[in-house]
């Protein structure tokens, strides 16, 4: 670094506050932008004011999208409160305290329909078991996903012991805002996760393996995220649908439960998101959902 003097103690200080890695990685990146635009208008961290900072973050504005320059507004108003509250800023102000998030139009989230749902829980109950164990496993991952909302990796930590069929409920321990998280299965997502688990047996016994992990490679060990990532463009394939994605299994996960009637704090605590903002995107219906709900319900459709 050359404008800014305490990043990686920063860093360092996030780490132990238990930031997660992905937050950290992306507080660094922002800073090192900073710091490179710093050095180019010949600018330290001292003597850096409030008007400087929104010069960099309209910089920014015209390279990336609003969803990026949010992310580095984060980091440069993190940074700064921390150093402000550390006492490293000689005339203690925090330039970065009025910086504004950019205001980002609200947009409907992809999603599979509910018919796309059926058609992904037919071929993957009964097509996936067929076939070989790694498309059998991608086929009840699939299903964990779209039944319990999981981010895919935390559901390929997922481990045996962490499933509780007695309860029917998962116990999520490892997750991205590092909290844990109890969420139930259905009993169709039991029927099939049992089975699954049967083949894993087997299939560990065969091979030797001592994975713990609920979801296995071919070989044996702990199934992989870029792994898993690429068995669903065969399941894309396979059960006759447009792209299909872990992460897209998630956001039909909430778009789903909402359009059936669940209450946004019950998905909020089932899908581990923390902000009210971030589950309200989903309830921002497409066109097709729109005029689905207008033919059952306006009053000219009831007639």
């Amino acid at each position: 670094m050359g404008a800014l003097c305490y990043v990686e103690e920063f860093v360092q200080q996030e780490q132990a506050a238990g930031r997660a890695v992905h937050t950290r990685r992306n507080h660094r990146r922002a800073l090192e932008r900073l710091d490179a635009w710093l050095d180019s208008q010949g600018l330290t961290e001292a003597a850096v004011q409030a008007a400087d900072l929104v010069r960099f973050v309209n910089s920014e504005g015209e390279r990336v999208s609003r969803g990026q320059v949010n992310n580095v507004v984060s980091a440069v108003r993190v940074y700064f409160q921390w150093l402000s509250t550390e006492g490293l800023r000689r005339d203690g102000r925090n330039p970065a305290v009025r910086l504004k998030y950019q205001t980002i139009p609200l947009k409907p989230v992809e999603s599979l329909s509910e018919s796309d749902c059926k058609k992904l829980v037919r071929w993957a109950a009964t097509r996936a078991p067929r076939e070989r164990f790694g498309v059998h496993r991608t086929g009840v991952l699939a299903l964990v996903l779209l039944d319990t909302g999981l981010r895919i990796g935390e559901a390929l930590r997922l481990k045996l012991g962490d499933v509780d069929f007695d309860k029917g409920k998962i116990l999520v321990r490892r997750t991205k805002t590092g909290d844990f998280r109890v969420v139930p299965l259905s009993p169709l997502l039991r029927k099939y996760l049992r089975r699954y688990l049967q083949r894993r047996e087997e299939r560990v016994a065969k091979l030797g393996s001592r994975a713990e992990e609920v979801f296995l490679s071919e070989s044996g060990g702990p199934c992989t995220v870029s792994a898993a990532e690429v068995s669903f463009r065969y399941l894309s394939r396979a059960a006759g649908l447009g792209r299909v994605y872990p992460h897209l299994l998630r956001h039909t996960f909430a778009t789903q439960s909402l359009l059936n009637g669940a209450p946004l704090p019950a998905v909020m605590r089932l899908g581990g998101w923390r902000k009210l903002s971030t589950v309200q995107r989903y309830t921002y219906m497409n066109d097709a959902v729109a005029a689905e709900v207008h033919a059952k319900t306006s009053p000219l459709a009831a007639m």
